[in-house]
């Protein structure tokens, strides 16, 4: 396949085109110094140029504070943005993939958000990841809607490496704090992009959860990352409010993937296997 891919150097898309590579399949990566997603007529001449069968869409305003600071900058990014790949893509017959949040369920549950749960956001970005998929909808019917987890993985040089983070804060403290309260899935990013092209070598469109199995306080989290490098590091369980931000989050954005398991399809492992291959692959422990 042709692949358009958009967000290449995070977490998650730096793992989408590599697995994608591996596969045999042709990448054209974008980010945010080459590309601009809130113009369309940029996107439009890049996706014709190319000629994508699918385009991977990870690009996105994610610092959740930043996008309560500027909404105009989330607004352009998430919403503007996803719609005119929505639009390149069905202008050239692509499909479409549109990596979401597992925010925009928001906190009507203390169980996991399955795909046929409503969907209230709290703050602004995870608004605008919702509007995000709006568009997408209403833009290409040939789309895959893609609600992950909380995502680990990445290079150690990723900025947004929640587990190379949180090394580097225990080789220096004794003791850190971590919330009892906010509970989420962890899910490696690795294992994210497999199951994305499996979906896609299955032709299948819609909305689906992808989230590595099981629910983990951030605490529960955090507690296992210090365990698998064995440091000895005290993580003390507290409230959330010891952390103040200026957006609203979810108490629990745990997700269950109703919608592949009632396909048979689920390919995503515990999130404790996950993340214990990750940090062994990656620090050579």
């Amino acid at each position: 396949m042709k692949i358009f891919l958009t967000g290449e150097s995070g977490i998650l898309g730096s793992d989408i085109k590599m697995a994608m590579a591996n596969e045999g399949h042709e990448v054209k990566g974008y980010n945010s110094t080459n590309i601009k997603i809130g113009d369309y007529a940029d996107i439009k001449a890049r996706v014709v140029d190319f000629n994508p069968e699918v385009i991977i869409h990870c690009a996105a305003m994610t610092n959740v504070d930043s996008c309560e600071d500027d909404r105009n900058a989330a607004i352009l990014t998430n919403v503007i943005g996803s719609q005119n790949m929505a639009k390149a893509s069905d202008f050239v017959n692509a499909k479409i993939v549109y990596i979401s949040s597992c925010g925009v369920y928001g906190d009507t549950k203390t169980t996991a958000f399955n795909e046929l749960d409503k969907t209230n956001p709290l703050n602004f970005h995870h608004f605008t990841k919702l509007e995000g998929e709006n568009r997408v909808k209403e833009h290409n019917k040939n789309f895959l809607i893609i609600r992950p987890g909380w995502l680990f993985g990445g290079t150690l040089q990723h900025k947004k490496n929640f587990v190379e983070a949180r090394r580097k804060e225990c080789i220096t403290a004794s003791l850190i704090n971590s919330a009892i309260d906010k509970s989420g899935s962890p899910t490696y990013t690795a294992d994210l992009a497999a199951q994305i092209i499996y979906l896609l070598s299955e032709d299948l469109s819609g909305t689906f959860n992808v989230v590595n199995e099981g629910c983990a306080s951030r605490f529960d989290y955090v507690s296992e990352i210090v365990t698998l490098f064995n440091l000895n590091t005290i993580v003390a369980p507290v409230k959330s409010n010891a952390f103040p931000r200026k957006a609203n989050m979810p108490d629990n954005e745990c997700l269950e993937n109703l919608n592949m398991n009632l396909r048979k399809i689920n390919h995503m492992r515990g999130w404790k296997d996950a993340l214990k291959d990750y940090i062994y692959l990656n620090y050579n422990l």
